[in-house]
C-alpha cells in the first residue's frame, strides 16, 4: 500500500488482510479535540481518491471516502497526543454489525496546513515485524487468520505509545489537497 489513509481502513471490509487495527479507541473522554480546519472535500490526484469530511455529532466527523468504483461512510474522532492529531476512524454509530463482529478502531495521524492534510496511518509491515520480535515496547498485539494485527492494549496505553512512536512505525504520508467549491 502507499500510505492512503483510509484505503488501509477499507482494505479490512475488501481484501484479505495486511491492516493495524486498535479494539480500544485512541482517545479518551478528556482528549477529543475538534478542528474546523478538517471540515471540507480533500482529494488525492496520485490515487484517484477523495474524503468530504463533516461536522458530526458532539466533537466528531462523518467522513465519507470514495474511490473510483465505491464510497464508504465512517465516524471520527479527534484526539490531541502530545503535539500531534491523531484521527481514530470507526464504522458509523448505531450501525450493529451483529453479535460476533467487534467494531475497531483505525489511527491516523494527521496535520492540517492551509489547503493540504497529510495523514499517516499505523505501518503495517513495522508493527507485524516489531510484533514477531517482540519489540512493540508497552502496546499488546495479536494477528488473525487474515494477517489484521490487532492492537489489544487499553487506550491509556495506546496514548503513551502513540505519543514518541518509534520513527518507522507509521507509514509515508498521503497527501490531500482541499476542493474549493465553484464560486
Amino acid at each position: 500500500m502507499n500510505g492512503k489513509w483510509l484505503a488501509a481502513l477499507l482494505a479490512a471490509v475488501l481484501s484479505n488482510g495486511c491492516l493495524v487495527v486498535s479494539l480500544q479507541p485512541a482517545y479518551d473522554g478528556q482528549s477529543i479535540a475538534f478542528e474546523d480546519g478538517l471540515v471540507g472535500r480533500w482529494e488525492n490526484a496520485d490515487d484517484r481518491t477523495s474524503v468530504d469530511i463533516e461536522r458530526a455529532e458532539w466533537r466528531s466527523y462523518k467522513l465519507t471516502y470514495a474511490e473510483r468504483s465505491a464510497s464508504y461512510t465512517f465516524h471520527g474522532n479527534l484526539t490531541t497526543i502530545g503535539a500531534s492529531l491523531y484521527l481514530d476512524v470507526t464504522q458509523p454509530r448505531g450501525v450493529d454489525p451483529g453479535p460476533y463482529l467487534v467494531p475497531v478502531h483505525g489511527i491516523y495521524r494527521v496535520a492540517v496546513h492551509d489547503d493540504v492534510l497529510t495523514a499517516e496511518a499505523l505501518d503495517y509491515k513495522w508493527c507485524a515485524a516489531a510484533l514477531a520480535a517482540k519489540t512493540l515496547g508497552r502496546l499488546s498485539a495479536t494477528l488473525d487468520e487474515r494477517r489484521n494485527l490487532t492492537i489489544t492494549s487499553p487506550t491509556a496505553e495506546l496514548r503513551v505509545w502513540l505519543e514518541s512512536p518509534p520513527e518507522d512505525a507509521l507509514g509515508p504520508p498521503s497527501t490531500f489537497r482541499r476542493v474549493h467549491p465553484a464560486r
